[in-house]
């Protein structure tokens, strides 16, 4: 679907942006004006960081008042736990935009009154957007179940129509239960988020779908966010438009002995990036599309234009051309001679040719390349091999007896390797045993990540950051 479709909900009147990263574009633009929002899920699984973050933007950018009504926390922890999301509601109290109302020790003989005292605070604040902290905590005033259907209809049919506030209401779902809620808040309500989190090998992973929306048709159902910095959802590539032609790369200065992946963030997850000597691992799942962009050019780019010889043999279905019309145009002049890519076929000049009949001899002749490069520029050379590349031209058994010299040729002259291999690589496990580092790419809910199984980091949210002056790889942790 175009950009122009998911835009178009921001553009009705009637609908207002949330203002929290990547939701307005998956919801049609954002809440309709008036509507009620259940927001469901698991304790711990973002709920309350949603509904904050929604009012805090809804005043701070869009001068929609807000109010808090909370059953489950008081007014101080709120506020505490808010700051470190960057939701600054003190402030916002402080200039007649926001209130928090504390409803802890509400019974059953009280609620009507306070959903009326709610009503009359929602006046006075000309509140737009209001949340309920949670319905799951109200019921519990209620002895019968009839009773708190009878009220919900009646309440929140009241609370809608005389303020005209855009309704959020929070859902406890239980650890074990499938069901959300009680039955008649989802019948009442315009659109359903479910958030919910989940581990992969033991990596937090968090998760929205959408389960009704009636103001905006539901293309992608699922989505995977992260609350680093407040909400944020990772927005499927297939959604995202970038147009901007892209710069030359951020340079990240190399160490003494540490050098840098291209990607700050990268190298602050591994706690320093490539050491000198390093025998790396880029493992790249099979629903990936290969991606030169987004993490094989930044790593390149960054040792060439600082002087360093980079050696490539293209992963499986990778020309050596396509490798040198994706690099070279983001290298300075100076150094486009520091490039040496293997291929069976010369395609283009500075290639070296493999034969494809004995891997030690191609072998030999990539060592040969690195020799001379490193010779050229006095500096380790950082080399990319695609062992799949290797595997399907030479077999299992020829890969796996050159995997000793191999690894000795970079430990002995200190320079720096990257493999990469796709899960059909027979050799796989020796090369995962062998590695320093070993990155793990692959597509959750259509949208791309990276992490490291060595050392073991989040999943991190792949972007392109494109600038004037420059482009750079951003990574953003699922936390």
């Amino acid at each position: 679907m175009s950009s122009k479709r998911w835009w178009w909900g921001s553009m009705d009147r009637m609908v207002v942006p949330s203002g929290l990263g990547g939701v307005d574009l998956i919801i049609g633009g954002g809440f309709k004006k008036g509507s009620l929002v259940i927001v469901a899920g698991n304790p711990g699984t973002g709920k309350t960081v949603f509904s904050a973050g929604w009012l805090y933007h809804g005043a701070v950018d869009f001068n929609e008042p807000g109010i808090y009504v909370s059953f489950a926390e008081n007014r101080e922890a709120f506020y505490d736990n808010m700051k470190g999301f960057g939701y600054d509601f003190e402030s916002l109290e402080a200039e007649g935009k926001f209130q928090f109302l504390d409803l802890l020790t509400v019974k059953q003989e009280g609620v009507s009154a306070v959903f009326n005292w709610i009503v009359d605070k929602a006046y006075s604040l000309k509140a737009k957007r209001l949340v309920i902290d949670s319905f799951s905590a109200l019921a519990q005033a209620f002895e019968r179940p009839i009773d708190m259907r009878s009220f919900t209809h009646t309440i929140l049919s009241k609370i809608l129509r005389k303020t005209g506030c855009t309704t959020l209401l929070i859902l406890e779902v239980p650890f074990g239960e499938t069901k959300i809620g009680y039955g008649i808040e989802e019948f009442l309500a315009d659109a359903v988020l479910l958030l919910k989190r989940r581990e992969v090998d033991g990596i937090p992973l968090r998760e929205l779908s959408i389960l009704k929306n009636r103001w905006s048709e539901i293309t992608y159902p699922n989505y995977v966010f992260t609350l680093k910095d407040g909400f944020q959802v990772f927005l499927p590539l297939m959604m995202r438009d970038i147009k901007q032609p892209l710069g030359k790369y951020k340079v990240i200065p190399h160490k003494e002995d540490a050098y840098s992946t291209g990607i700050e963030d990268l190298d602050l997850m591994l706690g320093g990036s490539f050491r000198r000597g390093g025998y790396n691992l880029l493992e790249i799942e099979k629903d990936v599309a290969f991606s030169l962009e987004r993490l094989i050019r930044p790593t390149s780019c960054n040792f060439l234009n600082q002087g360093y010889g980079v050696m490539i043999l293209p992963p499986q279905g990778i020309s050596a051309l396509t490798v040198k019309k994706a690099v070279i145009p983001f290298v300075d002049q100076k150094y486009r001679g520091n490039i040496a890519i293997a291929d069976f076929k010369e395609e283009d000049k500075d290639i070296v040719v493999l034969d494809g009949r004995s891997l030690e001899d191609d072998m030999k002749k990539i060592w040969d390349a690195i020799s001379g490069l490193r010779a050229k520029t006095g500096k380790p050379v950082f080399s990319i091999i695609g062992f799949d590349t290797i595997e399907y031209n030479y077999g299992e058994r020829e890969a796996l007896k050159i995997l000793g010299e191999d690894i000795a040729q970079i430990r002995n002259n200190e320079d720096l390797r990257l493999n990469i291999i796709r899960p059909t690589v027979h050799v796989s496990n020796q090369l995962e045993a062998l590695s320093d580092i070993h990155l793990k790419v692959e597509m959750v809910h259509g949208a791309l990540f990276v992490r490291g199984i060595k050392p073991k980091t989040p999943f991190l949210g792949v972007d392109l950051k494109i600038s004037k002056e420059c482009s750079e790889v951003k990574l953003t942790p699922v936390i």
